[in-house]
């Protein structure tokens, strides 16, 4: 019995311990080229959780761009349909996680504005990149924008969003 608690113990930090090797992109390995600037362009629907003013399902267009680092910029159009102009967004995003080429986990910090009431927003959220097929991938989104219209008008617009995705 305490044999096999140490042989389960020893096998487990040695997993612990191994290194994790993915896509040449992902290390850094001095035999891999520097990673060029990368990102993505998409477009969609979301959902809004709150602050949907009685129509809950809207389209949303985004894209963002890394130069050789983690950090990178974001512009997006989102929560737009026949009767509202949306929220213009631009934002900085941070590449917190990676298994690159496949998989990207992004924040992002927005600032913007409702073109409908013409307010200020402000606003962040977490963005997951997930590669298809080739440049082909989906971008989940998930945020919240708190929308600064006067005391009544203010309201904090959370929203989940699909992309279909091109990436680079």
């Amino acid at each position: 019995m305490r044999r096999a608690l140490l042989a389960s113990l020893g096998a487990a930090a040695a997993l612990v311990a191994a290194p994790a090797r993915g896509d040449c992109e992902s290390t850094c390995d001095d035999d891999c080229p520097p990673r060029r600037y990368h990102g993505s362009l998409g477009a969609g629907g979301a959902l809004l959780l709150t602050g949907d003013g009685g129509d809950r399902l809207r389209r949303d267009v985004a894209a963002d761009v890394k130069l050789a680092g983690r950090y990178g910029v974001l512009a997006a159009w989102r929560a737009a349909d026949a009767d509202h102009r949306g929220l213009l967004i631009a934002g900085l995003v941070f590449e917190g996680a990676a298994a690159r080429p496949r998989l990207v986990i992004d924040l992002h910090a927005d600032l913007g504005a409702d073109l409908d009431a013409r307010a200020p927003l402000v606003g962040g959220g977490i963005r997951t990149t997930l590669q298809l097929a080739g440049p082909l991938g989906v971008v989940f989104d998930g945020g919240a924008h708190l929308v600064i219209d006067g005391i009544d008008g203010t309201r904090l617009q959370i929203a989940g969003t699909t992309l279909l995705a091109l990436r680079w």
